[in-house]
């Protein structure tokens, strides 16, 4: 997960799905389906992979997601406002005193093509903490 893009929300894209598929996996396995692992479906087949092997797997995959929901417990409680994914947006449940430098922010023409290439470079001009100084503490 390391990288000069890879910023908080990136960061919390790539833990919840990571957990996701680990559950994913341990349900699989339970079931005896290995459509995501084609070389254990074989091995299975084959007779090389028994039930016992199977219950381990699923134990460690329970013990691995268990694992990283309490580290990365943080990540996964971690509300990400809609108006940082797109502040051009009509946003509601923003808070009171950011409100009206969102407005600026929306009706400056200027920014809006700069946000179209992405929101983690768009929030990272210059301009913007300048501008709107109160999303560079969010």
């Amino acid at each position: 997960m390391q990288g000069s893009e890879l910023d908080l929300i990136m960061t919390r894209s790539v833990i919840l799905s990571f957990a996701s598929k680990l559950a994913l996996f341990k349900r699989s396995f339970g079931h005896r389906e290995f459509y995501q692992l084609p070389s254990v479906a074989a091995l299975r087949e084959n007779g090389a992979v028994h039930d016992d092997d199977i219950q381990v797997h699923c134990d460690h995959l329970d013990v691995l997601q268990k694992d990283m929901q309490e580290r990365f417990q943080d990540i996964f409680t971690m509300k990400i406002p809609n108006w940082v994914i797109d502040p051009f947006s009509n946003i509601d449940e923003i808070e009171m005193e950011l409100e009206e430098e969102l407005i600026e922010l929306q009706t400056n023409e200027e920014l809006k093509p700069k946000f179209k290439n992405e929101y983690h470079s768009f929030w990272l001009q210059h301009q913007i903490a300048d501008l709107y100084p109160g999303y560079g503490q969010w």
